[in-house]
C-alpha cells in the first residue's frame, strides 16, 4: 500500500472519531431543544413550596461573571414563577444583591441555601438561613431598584433579560406581611441553545462524512495499468473471445407482435494454417562430360613419318 493511502485512511479515521465526537452533542442539544420546551420556550421546573416566618424568601447572591469580565449567554432569559399560598398578593422582584441587602438591612427574613430543589432533579426539602429583624420600612412594590418586578394576586411571573452582575431574587408579600407562603418556580430561555445545536449537528456530519471518504480512498485497490500491444483494441487477449453484442431491445409498435431482439454470434477464431517446410528449389540435373578431341600421336624419332616411301 502507498504511504499516500495509508495516510489518507490515519486521518479518515481521525476525522471520524472527531466528526461522532461533535455530531452526537448537536444532536442531544437539539432533542432537548425541542422536546422539553414549553409554550413560551422555556426550560421550567416544577413547582416547590417555600415558606418564611419572616417578611421575605430571598435567594443567595447570584454573580454572573468569569475572570475579569462578565459573560452571558447571548438571549439568555430567566423567569420566576410565584402562587401565594395565603390571601395576600404575592411580589416577584430581581434586584442588584448590594441594593436588596440594603432594603432587607434590619428585616426578618429567610435566605435559601440550596435553591436547587427547584429542580425536579433533587429533594423538595428547602432549607434556609435565617436573619432575625423587624418589618421592612416600605412595601417593595415602592422600591425603584429592581430590574424587573410582578405583583399581585394568583400566579405571578417575572421575566429578566440577563445581564452580568450580581443579583439577588426576592418573593414578598406585596403589602409586606409575614409570613410568607408561595409556590415557586424557576425557568430559562437560552437563545443560542438551536444555533449550537445546528452547528454542532452541521460540524460533526461534514466531519464524518470526510473522514468516511478518505478512508474509502485510502482502502481502494489502485487499477492495473493496461496492457500493452492493444492501442485502442478491445480489452481483451488474442486468445480470449470478445463479449456478446446484445442488440438493444426496440418496442414493437402497438398491437403489432413481439420481436426479441436478435443476438449477435461472436466471430470465430481463426486459427493460423499450419506450418509448412519449405521445399528446396529444384537443380538441373549437371550435364555429361563431353570428351575431348583425339590427337594424333606424334612421329617417334628415327621413323620416317607416315606415308612417306
Amino acid at each position: 500500500m502507498r504511504p499516500a493511502k495509508i495516510v489518507a485512511i490515519v486521518i479518515g479515521a481521525l476525522l471520524i472519531l472527531v466528526g461522532i465526537g461533535v455530531l452526537v452533542p448537536g444532536i442531544i442539544v437539539l432533542s432537548i431543544n425541542g422536546s422539553y420546551k414549553d409554550s413560551s420556550g422555556f426550560f421550567s421546573t416544577s413547582d416547590r413550596a417555600l415558606s418564611s416566618n419572616g417578611y421575605a424568601l430571598v435567594t443567595p447572591d447570584v454573580r454572573l461573571n468569569i475572570g475579569s469580565g462578565d459573560w452571558i449567554p447571548g438571549g439568555g432569559v430567566v423567569r420566576i414563577k410565584a402562587t401565594s399560598s395565603g390571601t395576600a398578593p404575592v411580589f416577584v422582584g430581581i434586584g442588584p444583591t448590594d441594593a436588596v441587602t440594603a432594603y432587607l438591612e434590619g428585616v426578618a427574613y429567610d435566605e435559601v441555601t440550596n435553591p436547587e430543589i427547584l429542580s425536579s432533579w433533587f429533594s423538595s426539602a428547602a432549607e434556609y438561613r435565617h436573619h432575625d429583624g423587624g418589618a421592612p420600612s416600605a412595601p417593595p412594590g415602592q422600591q425603584t431598584f429592581w430590574v424587573a418586578k410582578q405583583e399581585g394576586t394568583g400566579t405571578q411571573a417575572v421575566q429578566w433579560d440577563v445581564q452580568g452582575g450580581n443579583w439577588t431574587a426576592v418573593v414578598m408579600n406585596a403589602d409586606a406581611t409575614a409570613p410568607v407562603e408561595a409556590d415557586v418556580s424557576l425557568g430559562v430561555r437560552l437563545g443560542f441553545l438551536l444555533p449550537l445545536g445546528v452547528g454542532l449537528t452541521v460540524a460533526g456530519a461534514v466531519l464524518l462524512a470526510v473522514g468516511i471518504l478518505l478512508v474509502v480512498l485510502g482502502a481502494r485497490r489502485s487499477r492495473p495499468p493496461a496492457q500493452p500491444g492493444y492501442p485502442g483494441g478491445p480489452p481483451y487477449g488474442p486468445q480470449q473471445q470478445p463479449p456478446y453484442q446484445q442488440a438493444a431491445y426496440q418496442q414493437p409498435p402497438y398491437g403489432g407482435p413481439y420481436a426479441p431482439p436478435q443476438y449477435q454470434q461472436p466471430p470465430q477464431y481463426q486459427q493460423p494454417p499450419p506450418y509448412q517446410q519449405p521445399t528446396a528449389p529444384e537443380v538441373p540435373p549437371e550435364a555429361p562430360p563431353v570428351a575431348p578431341p583425339a590427337v594424333p600421336p606424334a612421329d617417334q624419332p628415327g621413323e620416317p613419318p607416315a606415308g612417306s616411301p
